[in-house]
């Protein structure tokens, strides 16, 4: 039996099993032991309680690979977590600052409006929200995320094909939003950094109703400014809002919408050239872009969601969820392609206004429970999922197109805007993809657990590019095994196996879908959960091999597209990472990656991708000053990575060291004082190197955040 402090026997189960809130700063246990406490029995072992109040870099439990909640330390597979700490200790407001934080993920930022994000060497196409999410199309992430909706990001690497549908072999990240709490809180943030970057934000939740078993949550956002790259002009805006009603004392249901706006004025496509006609790699200052003014690209996200879970009995329950996304890009856009001369010339123009839109529904049901079978207890989950995604994106070319444009004139964004006629080029789809999948863990020993999974996914893909229609239907099934053995009771070896069977969206040449990527991922290591399970450590070893991986093969300005090839590849590794609380007072998170990938004929490929990385967050808080002082530092440092362009030459990065550092004052329980600085050396570094052109990362800035709660 689990004690739980609540208003209403339904809040206590919610709290445990459907992962809604719980608290465990001292302030709110003194406030919670004034409630009545209502025993329940929780419906699994383990269950994660948000991390906003935990003041830990790490969590208790994860439902990641299996959707069966177990703790890292029993999960048979790689996963990282980044809390609501880490993320209000360094001020990581974006998922691009958010993902950089996370041991074996790069963050490829190519343009100034496009991320692609990789793992183990490969792309990560599986982003969730709520263990629920489709694909990325084309593998990038347009816009940029807020993060001030999520409670924390769980981020399984290697193939995940029972949570994600399919079985990409890099990664599936998962974002946990946050949840109503049933006790009143409120919170606001003023922040002033770099380049006039002023933002707000608000977070209000709390009971509806007098009963207690009404419950809700708003979070707002509004961030604008300037940059340190030439003419661009970001701003967003969020709102999010969730209501949690307990129907009946053993039936939680939730609604949720989220609506986020991002604007980038001088947006970029196409970045800055690496290399010039002769193969020489060209250098530019930080701030320089070839984007005119009058470009821009906007994203519009909205998602709409809803869940409803039934207790059934004592140790079984019933949740089913169903998400809608409407994602909508509207952009004008100035293109230079061709190869810069000595004299400034060899660059011609190609402009396009773009807009793309994207309607997504997804409904996940399962059903997660118990069973006692020869002497012992074994968890068992059973579920089905059905997506569905229509994509259009029309787009029209500017009048003047493949004018030449002299270097000069690219750096001073001064090429004239176009006149835009008709949409010219039209991309259509319509994917639609049914699973079935069951997984379970088996308490072989009292040492030993093995899990068994499949996912069985059937995918259909229809539609047209440019006039070209395509018509695609395949299936596959991803078994999965994994193996968990206690050497002690703060130390487990693992190891696991799952195919890969992975649907892509990407066309060949021909306007044509390239068809799944299949191959299968192996890992072995060893996991230790120290200092009564605040730390959670890990060592991993990997190997993943994949045949006809999308692999960019070129843009074809006739059609303002991009076209995909199928190659093979095999990435295998190490990586190490340790996370938590080891005091009261010193959380950390550290990580480091070894990988080699290779292609068809054992060549070196994916070379954009840091062979070596490692990082190192830390705080600690002083006991001097009362406690009230919090220093940190962030230190991330990566390998040499190149781009290699056939006929031309190469392109070469050295490694490098970013180190960030943040200090807070707590001047009494209501507010706050943060302050960070971000690349204290203000070293100048690409940040990727994945296409033949880049974007510069930011150089040294800063911010102070006022926080006040209540």
């Amino acid at each position: 039996m689990l004690a739980l402090a609540g208003s209403s026997p339904m809040l206590a189960w919610s709290q445990t099993s459907a992962d809604a809130t719980a608290n465990s700063g001292a302030a709110d246990t003194k406030q919670e032991a004034q409630l009545p406490a209502v025993k329940v029995k929780a419906s699994s072992e383990a269950v994660q309680a948000p991390t906003e109040k935990t003041h830990s870099y790490t969590i208790q439990a994860t439902t990641a690979g299996s959707k069966i909640a177990l703790s890292p330390k029993e999960t048979p597979q790689s996963v990282s977590v980044l809390t609501r700490q880490q993320m209000d200790d360094f001020q990581l407001n974006s998922i691009n600052d958010a993902l950089r934080q996370v041991t074996g993920v790069t963050v490829e930022s190519y343009d100034s409006y496009a991320t692609d994000y990789t793992s183990r060497g490969f792309h990560i196409t599986n982003l969730q929200f709520d263990g629920v999410g489709i694909p990325l199309i084309y593998t990038a992430q347009y816009g940029d995320l807020d993060m001030a909706m999520f409670d924390r990001v769980e981020v399984l690497r290697g193939a995940d094909g029972l949570n994600a549908e399919t079985g990409n072999p890099s990664a599936t990240v998962n974002f946990i939003r946050k949840r109503p709490t049933y006790q009143f809180q409120a919170s606001g943030n003023i922040s002033y950094g770099s380049w006039d970057t002023k933002r707000i934000d608000v977070d209000i939740s709390g009971p509806l109703n007098k009963a207690g078993t009404v419950a809700g949550r708003l979070v707002a956002v509004h961030q604008d400014g300037d940059s340190f790259t030439d003419r661009l002009k970001p701003s967003k805006d969020l709102v999010y809002g969730v209501v949690d009603v307990n129907v009946t004392p053993t039936t939680l249901a939730t609604l949720g919408f989220s609506y986020e706006y991002n604007q980038l004025k001088g947006a970029s496509w196409g970045g800055l050239p690496f290399l010039d006609a002769s193969g020489n790699q060209l250098s530019y200052d930080v701030h320089a872009s070839m984007a005119p003014k009058w470009a821009y690209f906007n994203t519009q996200e909205q998602r709409a969601f809803g869940e409803l879970t039934q207790q059934l009995g004592q140790r079984w329950s019933w949740k089913t969820t169903v998400n809608y996304n409407d994602i909508y890009n509207d952009a004008q856009f100035f293109y230079p392609y061709g190869t810069l001369n000595a004299d400034g010339s060899g660059v011609n123009s190609y402009t396009s206004s773009y807009i793309s839109s994207n309607h997504q529904i997804v409904l996940d049901s399962s059903v997660t429970g118990k069973i006692d079978l020869f002497g012992r207890t074994h968890d068992l989950v059973f579920g089905a999922n059905f997506s569905r995604s229509q994509f259009s994106n029309p787009s029209a070319e500017g009048d003047g197109d493949g004018l030449p444009v002299g270097y000069a004139e690219l750096l001073a964004g001064t090429y004239a805007q176009p006149v835009f006629g008709d949409a010219t080029s039209h991309i259509n789809y319509l994917d639609v993809r049914r699973s079935l999948y069951a997984s379970s863990r088996w308490s072989l020993t009292d040492r030993a657990h093995l899990l068994l999974g499949v996912n069985y996914t059937q995918a259909a893909s229809s539609g047209s590019a440019d006039g070209s229609p395509y018509d695609q239907q395949s299936s596959g099934s991803t078994p999965y095994i994994g193996l968990t053995y206690d050497l002690t009771n703060q130390i487990t070896a693992y190891a696991s196996f799952t195919k890969i069977f992975n649907p892509q969206y990407q066309i060949n040449i021909d306007n044509q879908l390239l068809g799944p990527a299949r191959g299968r991922s192996a890992e072995a290591g060893i996991k230790g959960a120290f200092f009564d399970n605040r730390v959670n450590t890990s060592l991993t070893v990997y190997r993943v091999h994949q045949s006809n991986i999308a692999t960019s093969a070129g843009f074809n300005p006739d059609t303002g597209n991009y076209y995909y090839s199928g190659g093979d590849a095999t990435s295998q590794g190490i990586e190490a990472e340790v996370s938590g609380q080891i005091t009261h007072d010193w959380n950390v998170s550290a990580g480091a990656t070894i990988l080699r990938v290779t292609g068809d004929n054992g060549e070196s490929t994916q070379l954009f991708v840091p062979r070596k990385s490692a990082h190192l967050t830390t705080t600690y808080r002083l006991p001097y000053l009362d406690h009230k002082l919090t220093l940190g530092t962030s230190l991330r440092w990566q390998s040499a990575t190149s781009y290699v362009e056939d006929g031309v030459g190469t392109a070469t990065q050295g490694a490098y060291t970013m180190v960030d550092f943040m200090a807070r004052y707590d001047v009494n329980r209501h507010f706050t004082i943060t302050g960070t600085l971000n690349n204290a050396l203000n070293k100048k570094y690409w940040s990727s190197m994945e296409y033949n052109y880049g974007t510069y990362g930011a150089p040294l800035n800063g911010s102070v955040n006022l926080t006040w709660r209540y």
